[in-house]
């Protein structure tokens, strides 16, 4: 018996931001932005490497895994809008055209650690799901764009 209790993947990075904010804050003031930016981000790349292992063991460290995890993980809750452009057995292409948590972000006025501690664990996610896989994305909707465009495909 768990007691774990299910709650969507934008809430529960709402949660973590509300917790994090603060003491990235604290940790700038006293160490400094540039190790305070190494020491989140390491940390952060370590969480999503071991929760992109995770999903691997729940949807298949495969192309169409990725693409049922997007689906009713990352958009299926809610946390974002995607439309899929591309899949085949060794790519999947989509675009991110809305995005609740860029936009939480961006309502806190806080997108440089929105970009630090939700889209920067995006690469290490995908080293975590699957070693054959890589991640190509050139823009991010925290960052300004219009889209993020996520361009998935096996490694060569």
């Amino acid at each position: 018996m768990s007691d774990e209790i299910a709650i969507g993947h934008l809430q529960k990075r709402k949660i973590e931001a509300r917790v994090l904010i603060p003491f990235i804050t604290a940790c700038r003031e006293k160490f400094g932005d540039g190790p305070t930016r190494e020491a989140v981000a390491a940390t952060i790349r370590g969480l999503a490497a071991e929760e992109g292992a995770k999903w691997a063991g729940s949807f298949g460290g495969d192309v169409a895994g990725l693409r049922e995890l997007a689906e009713t993980v990352w958009a299926g809750g809610g946390g974002m809008d995607i439309q899929v452009l591309d899949q085949a057995d060794d790519r999947l292409a989509f675009n991110v055209t809305r995005c609740r948590y860029a936009e939480f972000f961006k309502e806190l006025g806080l997108e440089d650690l929105g970009s630090l501690i939700h889209c920067s664990r995006d690469h290490a996610m995908v080293a975590g799901f699957s070693d054959d896989l890589e991640l190509a994305r050139s823009q991010t909707i925290m960052e300004g764009a219009s889209c993020c465009d996520f361009r998935f495909r096996r490694k060569t």
